[in-house]
């Protein structure tokens, strides 16, 4: 029978979780779902990015804990494994798109607030963070013998 490796199973638990969390405390607030500066559009957009995010999250949790037939076979190593870049790896792409911003609209920094953070955001360093451990991470498991 495939199985998924306890590295793979942790770290995609605690990546799913963790985006679960964060989108939940970080933009269901002024800054993104209810942010005045927002036209209601804009805030329709996030509300359906912020909803699908939970669902792929959640989905990557019923496929390490769940049971199905096809568990541990490689397709479902990639789409546990790819799951956090429709989120994570988006920030990367929508970086480049001209007039963006990482730094949430409304936020008032500290006048020591390190410079870079201003125009290069935490969020956007843990959203290329978390790219790269699920990538590195899913081509190790993918690429590993059979269990």
């Amino acid at each position: 029978m495939n199985s998924f490796s306890k590295r793979f199973k942790y770290t995609f638990t605690i990546i799913s979780v963790f985006t679960i969390l964060i989108t939940s405390i970080m933009d269901l607030n002024a800054t993104h779902m209810t942010n005045p500066l927002w036209a209601p559009h804009a805030r329709f957009h996030w509300a359906c990015l912020y909803f699908g995010t939970i669902a792929i999250s959640l989905v990557s949790l019923f496929c390490i804990y769940g049971r199905y037939r096809d568990k541990g076979t490689q397709l479902s190593k990639l789409c546990i494994g790819l799951g956090p870049l429709f989120f994570w790896g988006m920030f990367i792409l929508a970086f480049l798109m001209p007039g963006t911003s990482t730094a949430p609209d409304g936020i008032v920094v500290a006048e020591d607030f390190p410079q870079v953070l201003t125009v290069i955001h935490p969020n956007f360093i843990i959203g290329c963070v978390i790219t790269v451990i699920s990538i590195v991470v899913t081509l190790k498991e993918v690429k590993s013998p059979k269990r």
